[in-house]
């Protein structure tokens, strides 16, 4: 037998065995979902609210006239996350799709509760990514699906760019991705944290398609704070402060401003200083078994704005500001070191530093970390250096006389 007849022959054999798309679904049959909202209902149960792009009206060109939502909003509730998501059939006629979900919104109420039954869910959800977006609300988590956004067309996206705008030009507040979280939560000794977001202003004028023609914004999605776990339950909250400090010992500072006074007895703030460069080096002590932690934070950056009348030409008037914004890191610093020590719940860090520095001692202290851990000594040294003060050499009220 020729072999090309013997090739094509096999190709035939091998084709029978290759399955088709069995389990192909069209796409007009799906129900995009871009952001999830979990609460607590009634009698205890799970809801499961689900934001869900309308595509016509998406891909709608300008001037057409539509008046139809980018997306809507539907809530479904079960004994079970999984018993929520499936009685979302009884209210909408497309199949939910969970494959480019980007952001999950965790209630308040929920996160007391605990989330482990949310990280099982979603860790065993063939669709879900492990990549979302997991953050928490003190209000109810569907509310911030509701609110229109007038430059991101679809509000879960203007969520997820609102996170990463924050950790790029803030970093007071990480973006953590579902399985960072879940991997944080399985560490003993290391308190997982979220960031948190709320609405302020009026959060049933920015549900209309009305509000979108208007130039004010009746209601914004921002940063707010962050929350702390204590295993898988909520246990407390750092405000934007606390949380500055946090990013400083975890060494997650990019970029981001400190705002800070002419004087050392002045509470007022007038000058800014932008952060270009920082590291943050933790660095474990066990002297006559007092466990000590020393926290050395190197920053540099630019004079961005001053309405103080100074001479910045001299060096030491530029010496005497940095030790003011020194003197501010460090507060911020010693703040949320004292907020951890009050929660009892160690998301700084220093266990996992003194394991690696001393495991013999961190297999005594590790028994009783919580407590151990509130006893921990702290020193805290910050060395700033202002490299540039922009386009002027002189500050504005000097500069004019």
């Amino acid at each position: 037998m020729p072999k090309r007849v013997v090739m094509l022959l096999l190709v035939i054999v091998i084709s029978l065995f290759v399955s088709g798309c069995w389990n192909r679904r069209e796409l007009n049959e799906l129900g995009i979902v871009i952001a999830t909202a979990i609460d607590i209902g009634q009698n205890n149960q799970w809801v499961t609210s689900f934001q869900v792009v309308i595509p016509q009206s998406v891909s709608a060109q300008a001037g057409n006239g539509t008046a139809q939502a980018p997306v809507t909003v539907f809530s479904t509730e079960g004994k079970t996350l999984q018993d929520a998501f499936y009685n979302a059939s009884n209210e909408t006629p497309r199949s939910l799709f969970l494959a480019h979900n980007r952001v999950i919104v965790i209630s308040e109420e929920v996160a007391k509760k605990g989330v482990r039954q949310i990280a099982d869910f979603y860790l065993r959800h063939d669709e879900s990514r492990e990549t979302m977006d997991i953050l928490l609300t003190k209000e109810k988590a569907r509310k911030l699906l509701e609110v229109l956004t007038p430059i991101e067309r679809i509000p879960g996206n203007a969520i997820d760019k609102v996170l990463k705008v924050g950790e790029t030009n803030l970093s007071i507040l990480r973006r953590v991705k579902l399985h960072e979280f879940i991997s944080s939560l399985t560490n003993s000794t290391l308190g997982a944290v979220l960031p948190q977001v709320e609405i302020t202003g009026d959060q049933k004028v920015q549900t209309s398609l009305d509000s979108l023609k208007e130039t004010k914004v009746g209601a914004v999605i921002k940063l707010s704070g962050t929350g702390v776990f204590r295993r898988d339950r909520l246990a407390g909250w750092l405000n934007r402060e606390e949380s500055m400090g946090l990013a400083w010992i975890s060494n997650r500072i990019n970029n981001s401003v400190i705002s800070f006074s002419c004087k050392a007895d002045d509470n007022k703030p007038l000058s800014s200083f932008l952060v270009e460069k920082s590291s943050t080096k933790l660095t474990p002590n066990v002297t006559k078994g007092k466990l000590e932690m020393l926290v050395v934070i190197k920053a540099e950056g630019t004079l961005k704005e001053t309405g103080c009348e100074l001479n910045l030409k001299n060096p030491k008037t530029i010496e005497k500001l940095e030790e003011q914004i020194e003197a501010q890191i460090k507060k911020q610093v010693e703040t949320t070191v004292v907020t951890a020590k009050k929660l009892k719940i160690d998301m700084l860090g220093f266990g996992d530093a003194f394991h690696k520095k001393y495991p013999d001692v961190w297999k005594e202290v590790s028994k009783n970390w919580e407590r151990t851990f509130t006893e921990v000594g702290l020193s805290v040294e910050v060395k700033t250096e202002i490299r540039r003060t922009g386009m002027i050499d002189q500050s504005f009220p000097t500069f004019t006389k």
